[in-house]
């Protein structure tokens, strides 16, 4: 699985789209910081924006993208292994399909983690240069409170994508998985309003 996962990781330092991803995490954080201190700073008289509050949405944010975020993740960890045949070349020679699924699931770990990690510390960053607030409450507030509790779910959620793009050769199961959790919350929602309406007719 060594020798996997080296590889895998190999591929990742080679390709474009894991710095894309990494920019994407450096610029979103950038983006929950800098936007309402020049809207404040437009609108003083108007308008106050506390650091907690940038904090609580920064948090929250990264909690409901992370599922989706995932998603890009995997996909790029994965690239298409299936239609290059990679992985029946990787079990020609041996590995087991099993060893071949968490090697996968290894590094697309990692580089979620790696997301994860540069997001925050470029958030935790941009706060002490625009809303200065001490360290040890940003990582209260969105390590501890937010990701932590969040970690199995998003563990799950790998697993499933991996699970997906590991017995398919079609992008089509990743699109159909894709728009099932997008709609699920709002179907979801849909389905006890209507039920609350129901019980208010009855």
């Amino acid at each position: 699985m060594i020798n996997l996962i080296k590889a895998e990781l190999y591929q990742l330092r080679i390709r474009r789209s894991p710095k894309i991803w990494l920019l994407m995490s450096i610029l979103m954080s950038v983006a929950v910081v800098s936007l309402p201190y020049f809207l404040e700073a437009n609108f003083a008289s108007q308008m106050n924006v506390p650091s907690l509050m940038i904090v609580s949405t920064y948090a929250e944010l990264t909690t409901a993208m992370a599922p989706y975020l995932l998603l890009g993740l995997t996909i790029t960890a994965f690239n298409n292994d299936n239609k290059h045949r990679t992985i029946v070349n990787s079990a020609s020679i041996g590995y087991s399909r099993t060893t071949i699924y968490f090697s996968k699931f290894i590094v697309a770990l990692v580089l979620a983690i790696t997301f994860l990690i540069v997001s925050f510390l470029t958030f935790s960053l941009m706060m002490q240069i625009f809303f200065p607030t001490e360290f040890h409450i940003l990582f209260e507030m969105i390590v501890t409170s937010n990701f932590v509790p969040f970690l199995p779910i998003w563990l799950a959620h790998l697993s499933l994508y991996l699970a997906v793009l590991f017995v398919s050769d079609s992008a089509m199961p990743m699109i159909i998985l894709m728009i099932s959790l997008v709609m699920m919350p709002l179907i979801l929602s849909l389905g006890s309003l209507t039920t609350t309406i129901i019980r208010n007719i009855r």
